[in-house]
């Protein structure tokens, strides 16, 4: 399970998310995420899970995901894309603010929380 919902979180962070493909969520997996299992992820939740997600990716835990790292969740045009300075390292930085934009662009009614 624990891959599966770090692969969601990534499918998020990879691109272009429609408020869909949480409805869609596998039920364990948006239990996992959603802490207070109102059905609903909300912003905090969100960023808990993004917290989760970069470090469990991490794997050399110095703060930054190289292509190997990211590798098994996004492909090179992701990883690119995410690498907002091209300088071939996802910075922490780079990383939430690609979950900020994915947030913003599911929650279409834009009351803070994905349903």
């Amino acid at each position: 399970m624990k891959l599966g919902i770090l692969t969601l979180g990534l499918t998020l962070l990879a691109g272009s998310v429609a408020a869909e493909t949480v409805a869609e969520l596998h039920e364990n997996e948006l239990k996992a995420i959603d802490a207070n299992n109102d059905g609903f992820l909300s912003k905090d939740e969100f960023n808990a899970f993004s917290d989760y997600a970069f470090q469990a990716m991490d794997e050399d835990k110095n703060g930054t995901l190289g292509l190997d790292e990211a590798k098994p969740f996004l492909d090179i045009k992701q990883f690119q894309s995410v690498d907002r300075n091209q300088d071939n390292i996802i910075s922490r930085s780079e990383f939430d603010a690609q979950m900020n934009d994915d947030f913003t662009s599911a929650d279409k009614d834009g009351n803070g929380q994905l349903d």
